[in-house]
């Protein structure tokens, strides 16, 4: 979005004649990716036998842990997600059967991008500069669904199903339907891809026209399978209070406001490790869990609609055993542009629409090994409205669930 001109819907004189919009003088051409093959795993969390303790890693991963953030293992799902040129780095600190593990895995969170192992990240200049790889587009889930949905070229038979109106009938035999949800499993030539084949890493889409029950949503999926990562907005606040309160102590010896700095830096050093050790607890039972009734899983994301947010798009992203709920919005249907646009505008924002609810959908990809999609579809749609919710209608929603947008009110 830095390197398109400004599309968004606002008032744009506020920008004066002088102003130069990044695109016109720069380029994004590539995104590289740097991993550290030697913490691949410890950095998402998965503390497998096989990959628990790696070549060179060190004895202090406790204190390392605990000085990264919280959100640390989403981070770096989503860089090796977007990128398009992952550096594999430090591949003397690993075993070659460590080492193509975690090349597996790389490949399954991002198949298109360039793979390059190295030591000290050296490498040719030419394949990380002026490659012309960058897509802006890649960023957009909706594509991964629907790339997820044509990996197949149509047969003989598919397209005499295309001709009849109706969806492809290789698509419709690996597409698990519950009545209520729809999971997309991966095409049975997947299982040939060399990555597939060493780990059985998979995707599969969860797809249904209904909303969750939020509070069913993490009583029955979120809170048993996962650690939810919270804003830290209220211990922002404390620290804000606190160096309000130092700098309030005008008179206060400055050698004593030293000391009292250390001492808080030191505590705050040692709750974060108590609560990352806590957390790291609570993720391995709950990996155990999740590793029980899904089969291991190595990401999941996508779009969620709660009865609770009928209005707000709801987005679910799970790296490792953190998982973050988060809004990016209104759904495309409440845009004006999609009544009122341009015929392109138009086409854009109904592009995912069906029925009386236009855009509001639930559709959640999930990569992982070895993964039990019946299980998956089976706890998932146990948290859809049921058929006598459905019919209270948006209105009786609001009255029973609540409605985050009038919880001012």
């Amino acid at each position: 979005a830095l390197f398109k001109e400004c599309d968004e819907d606002h008032d744009h004189d506020g920008h004066g004649d002088d102003d130069v919009a990044l695109s016109e003088v720069a380029k994004l051409d590539t995104l590289v990716t740097v991993v550290d093959c030697a913490q691949f795993f410890h950095n998402l969390g998965m503390q497998e036998s096989s990959t628990a303790a790696p070549a060179g890693a060190g004895d202090d991963t406790a204190t390392t842990a605990a000085s990264v953030k919280l959100t640390a293992p989403r981070l770096l799902m989503d860089q090796v997600e977007y990128s398009n040129v992952i550096l594999l780095n430090k591949t003397d600190l690993v075993s070659e059967s460590q080492l193509e593990k975690v090349r597996e895995h790389v490949v399954a969170l991002n198949s298109k991008a360039k793979i390059i192992s190295c030591r000290e990240s050296s490498v040719d200049v030419a394949d990380v500069v002026n490659t012309g790889r960058f897509n802006a587009d890649d960023f957009d889930l909706d594509n991964f669904s629907k790339m997820f949905e044509s990996q197949e070229k149509p047969k003989g038979c598919c397209k005499a199903s295309i001709a009849r109106g109706e969806s492809p009938c290789c698509l419709r035999a690996r597409t698990v339907d519950s009545g209520i949800s729809k999971v997309l499993l991966p095409q049975k030539k997947a299982a040939k891809t060399r990555h597939n084949q060493n780990y059985e890493i998979t995707s599969l889409v969860y797809k249904a026209r209904r909303p969750f029950n939020t509070a069913k949503f993490h009583e029955d999926f979120i809170t048993p399978y996962f650690v939810m990562l919270e804003d830290d907005d209220d211990d922002d606040h404390e620290e804000e209070e606190e160096e309000a309160c130092e700098i309030g102590d005008a008179n206060g010896d400055e050698e004593m406001k030293t000391n009292d700095d250390d001492d808080n830096e030191a505590m705050q050093q040692k709750q974060l490790e108590e609560k990352m050790k806590l957390l790291q607890e609570e993720g391995t039972k709950k990996m155990m869990v999740r590793g029980e009734h899904f089969g291991t899983l190595l990401r999941m994301k996508g779009y969620l609609w709660q009865a609770s947010a009928h209005d707000l798009v709801g987005y679910v992203s799970v790296a490792g055993n953190m998982a973050r709920l988060e809004s990016p919005g209104p759904w495309n249907c409440l845009d004006a542009k999609a009544y009122t646009g341009t015929p392109v505008e138009r086409a854009r924002l109904r592009n995912e629409w069906m029925g009386e609810y236009g855009d509001r959908r639930q559709e959640l990809v999930f990569i992982g090994r070895g993964m039990k999609h019946e299980e998956i579809q089976k706890v998932l749609d146990g948290c859809l409205l049921s058929d006598d919710e459905m019919a209270l209608g948006v209105d009786g929603w609001k009255a029973v669930f609540g409605d985050i947008m009038l919880q001012d009110h």
